[in-house]
């Protein structure tokens, strides 16, 4: 097997989820790669590198797709639906990676969960700009606007503590559930097809 940088990414995810950062130690990478561990040194200087590049590839996926839907021209309200299922597309992408992001936190260097919080705030800001834009439009009631976005990314984000992939709803279809859901508490009208 030729070693890459992120074949020893993605075989620590999958150890990080079965045994938990802690517990994982190099050596065991090494061993599931069926190399040594000074090839892993030449790609990597420790495992909390491997942890923050973990962290630092499910917020780009994030990202990427918020900052695709919001350079497209479209109403606030397809905006929002957009949010909804970038964001749940997005944890479904990164599913292996999810969980050691929401769990495995304190264990990054302090500079570096600076920089992914920085990162998250950043996200939320954009999708409260999609939200403040519905109301400065009059399209959205006048709601708090990030204990409404805490809410839309809370409950996106919960799904990777029950979702099965194997099961009869599709993501597709929670994300039209859950923009139904969102959208009919926020909207000054109902969405069609809501009571």
């Amino acid at each position: 097997m030729s070693l890459t940088r992120q074949k020893i990414i993605d075989a620590a995810t999958t150890l990080f989820n079965e045994k938990g950062y802690s517990i994982t130690s190099v050596q065991d990478i090494a061993e599931k790669l069926n190399v040594t561990k000074a090839a892993l040194y030449y790609y990597i200087s420790s495992k909390e590198e491997i942890l923050y590049a973990i962290f630092d590839q499910t917020m780009t996926t994030a990202e990427k797709r918020l900052e695709k839907l919001l350079s497209e021209e479209m109403t606030v309200e397809e905006k929002i639906r957009g949010v909804i299922y970038n964001h749940i597309m997005a944890v479904f992408d990164e599913a292996p990676r999810i969980a050691i992001f929401f769990t495995e936190q304190a264990h990054l260097l302090p500079e570096n969960l600076a920089s992914i919080r920085r990162r998250q705030r950043d996200y939320e800001e954009r999708v409260a700009g999609v939200i403040g834009e519905g109301m400065e439009k009059n399209i959205l009631r006048k709601i708090e606007i990030l204990p409404t976005v805490y809410a839309i990314l809370g409950m996106c984000n919960w799904l990777y503590h029950w979702y099965e992939p194997t099961g009869r709803v599709k993501p597709a279809d929670l994300a039209d559930l859950y923009a139904g859901i969102v959208l009919s508490g926020i909207l000054r009208k109902p969405v069609t097809g809501c009571p």
